[in-house]
C-alpha cells in the first residue's frame, strides 16, 4: 500500500499523521510538484483531479483525505479509530463532513485574504469547544476525526491564533499536537505549559 502525498498541507498531513501514529504498513511517497508528477498519465489514472493525497492499495486508488482516513481505519481495525455502530459512525461522518464543509473553507478563505478577519472562526471554534466539553477527544476516544480536524489547527496560521476563549478546544489541540503521528510529521510544538 502506498500513499501519494505532499506533507506540508493539512489534508496530506492528517493522513500521514494517522499512518505514522499507528505505524501502519503504508509507504509514503512525496509527490514532486516541481517535476509535475501530479500531471503525469500514471498519476491522473489514480486521481483525475491531479491532487494529493491518493492512497494506492493494489489496483484500487482512493483520493480525498477523509475517505482515505476511514478506509485505513477499516482496513486496520486494530487502530480502533472509527466507530462501528451506526450512530457512532454517523457522528464520525458528521465531523468529517463538518471539517470539509466548514473548517477547511474558512481556513482557506483566511489564508487567501489580504485583510484577515479571524472572526470567521469564532462560531466554528465555539462549536468545537462545546463538543469537547468533558471529552479528551472529539468522539470521546481518539478517532479519525481528531486527525482530520487537528491538522487544520496546526497550520502556521492556526498556531498563531488565540485559543484562550476556548479552553476545551485549546486543551484538545495541545493533546492532539503531541500525538506521535503529528510529532513525526514535522509539527513544531509550542513550549509545554
Amino acid at each position: 500500500m502506498k500513499l501519494h502525498s505532499f506533507f506540508i498541507t493539512p489534508n496530506n498531513r492528517k493522513v500521514e499523521a494517522f499512518i505514522k501514529h499507528y505505524d501502519l504498513p503504508v509507504e509514503i511517497h512525496q509527490v514532486s510538484f516541481k517535476d509535475q508528477e501530479h500531471k503525469s498519465p500514471a498519476f491522473l489514472k489514480m486521481n483525475p483531479m491531479g491532487k494529493v493525497p491518493v492512497l494506492e492499495d493494489g489496483d484500487f486508488y482512493l483520493p480525498e483525505s477523509n475517505a482515505i482516513l476511514t478506509y485505513l481505519a477499516r482496513k486496520f481495525p486494530e487502530t480502533d479509530s472509527l466507530p462501528t455502530d451506526i450512530r457512532g459512525r454517523a457522528q464520525a461522518d458528521r465531523w468529517l463532513h463538518w471539517q470539509s464543509c466548514h473548517l477547511m473553507p474558512a481556513m482557506g478563505e483566511l489564508k487567501q485574504a489580504e485583510d484577515k478577519d479571524f472572526d470567521i472562526l469564532v462560531p466554528l471554534f465555539q462549536v468545537l469547544d462545546g463538543q469537547l466539553a468533558g471529552r479528551d477527544f472529539m468522539l470521546d476516544k481518539l478517532s479519525v476525526v481528531d486527525f482530520a480536524i487537528g491538522a487544520y489547527l496546526m497550520t502556521k496560521m492556526a498556531r498563531g491564533l488565540d485559543y484562550s476563549p476556548y479552553p476545551n478546544l485549546a486543551a484538545w489541540r495541545d493533546r492532539v499536537m503531541r500525538l506521535d503521528g503529528f510529532v513525526k510529521t514535522h509539527v513544531k510544538l509550542p513550549p509545554a505549559a
